[in-house]
Formats: C-alpha cells, structure tokens, sequence
C-alpha cells in the first residue's frame, strides 16, 4: 500500500536515489516560476554536477523554444547548453519526421513553436492540412482558433504538443495547451494524441537522448498529472516538488503516486548531501 509517509522519509530516499544516473527536471514550478529561480534549486543542480551525475530538464512549455531556456537558466546562476533541453516540442516534430514526414501541418501556436518546426524541416500550410498542433499558444488569435477547429472536424489528425491545463506563474496560473484543446474538443467532439509529458512518446525520447534504461532516470516536477504520471507503468523513478501546481492533499487521490515527495529541491539537499 502507497504511503505519503515513506515517500517523504529521507532514509528511503538516499536508498531510492542510490541507483539513479540521471535526474531530468521540470522547469516551470520546480527550478523557477517566471524570473524567480526557486530556494535551494542552483545548489540542487550544482551538487549534482560536481558528483558527475547527468542533469536534463525537460519543460512542457511549447510556447518557448531551447534559446530561451538557455538564457533564462544561465542568468538565474546555472550555465546550461541547448543539448541539456528537451521541449515537448522536440517530441512531436521528433515523431512527425520519424513517422510522416510527408504529412502537412498546420501549427495554433506562438511564433517559437512554428519557428521550431520550419526550421526542423516540417510542411507547414495554411489550408487544408493533414495534421493540426496544437501548442501552448500565447498568442493565441480567434481566426486561427477557428480554422483548426474547422480542419479538425474536416478530418485532419488532432495533436496536442503537451497536456498541461495551466502553466504555473508567480500570482496564480494562465491556461496552457491542454486548455486549449479542451475548448477545441468541446468545438469539434475530437479528442486529441498528447507528446509532451506524460505520455510514453516523452519517456522514449528521453531513454533515445540519454542513452540509459528506465531505472535509471528520475523525473523531478511540481505536477502529478504530467511529470509524475510520467512513471506510470515502467521502472522510472518520480520525485514530486510542491513548489508549483499539485499540493500534498492531491496525492491520495493520483493516479499515479510520486516515488519521493519534497515541498522543496532545498529539502531535497540533505538527502544528495547524504548520496555524494
């Protein structure tokens, strides 16, 4: 039986922990909300480092791209290289050239998602496409809201970049992508495939880009719904934060429960401190 009180002990944890080769992390809600970089999450990282343990983070923020990440985690005190970042974007163009790369494409998203998809070769149209994407638009457009609900119930293939029914910011939460194509399904009555976390196209790129096996890898984030479900089924190791969206009280009733449970990374310290 699942115990909260055992996924917050840290003798379990260092015992957890002894076997991981690489921590991936959310960003948003685990290492910073907006500008502000989190208590405890640069010594997190640096501690890590310094013991020559693999560092990833993985954000399912697709109205972004890697170069933003870059800077933003570079100037909040921890230098970082576009290869550490992976994006749910990354996932889904990852898939469409593995898979169909003839396809047509129409993206609902920002200026960073369709910049990231030309520039990684995708068909990109305007009219009558085989594909819609939709992404964490944030700018997102009624016209354009509009065309892919038309092209969706006209039968094109209905993805979503990421799940995510709010993005996590400093005074509260602003909808995300799943948001969104929860206003397009109620539009259109079809449900769209999601890539970014949670789902099983997430975790093989992740195994694909590090080169590890499953019990090897844990996922650090403040969701239950995306970074922890994201251990659902395989032997990946989850570890939840309560510095973002989900609270302790969510966890009796997830689907999927956190292996480890810290309300910080600066909680999280001791524990590697302990490890290295």
């Amino acid at each position: 039986m699942y115990s909260i009180e055992q996924a917050m002990d840290k003798a379990y944890a260092q015992e957890v922990l002894k076997k991981i080769k690489c921590f991936v992390f959310d960003m948003d809600g685990t290492i910073y909300l907006e500008s502000k970089i989190l208590d405890g999450a640069i010594e997190f990282l640096h501690k890590l480092e310094e013991n020559n343990v693999m560092i990833r983070f993985f954000t399912n923020n697709s109205s972004k791209n890697n170069k933003v990440y870059v800077d933003r985690i570079t100037k909040m005190g921890y230098p970082v290289t576009e290869e550490k970042i992976f994006i749910s974007n990354h996932v889904i163009i990852s898939h469409l050239l593995d898979n169909m790369p003839e396809k047509t494409v129409f993206v609902l998203g920002n200026q960073y998602l369709q910049n990231d998809f030309k520039e990684a070769g995708v068909k990109l149209v305007e009219e009558n496409p085989d594909i819609v994407v939709v992404g964490f638009d944030t700018s997102l457009a009624y016209d354009r809201l509009t065309k892919a609900c038309t092209f969706i119930r006209n039968g094109a293939t209905f993805y979503g970049v990421n799940p995510d029914f709010n993005c996590p910011m400093v005074d509260g939460y602003i909808p995300d992508c799943g948001s969104i194509c929860a206003l397009i399904t109620a539009s259109t009555g079809r449900v769209p495939e999601f890539f970014g976390k949670p789902t099983v196209h997430t975790l093989e790129y992740i195994l694909k880009k590090t080169g590890l096996k499953e019990e090897e890898i844990a996922i650090v984030g403040d969701r239950l719904y995306t970074d922890i479900a994201l251990a659902k089924g395989n032997k990946v190791t989850s570890i939840l934060v309560l510095t973002g969206e989900s609270t302790l009280e969510d966890v009796p009733q997830a689907e999927v429960k956190p292996t480890l449970i810290f309300r910080s990374l600066k909680e999280a310290q001791p524990v590697i401190d302990a490890l290295y």
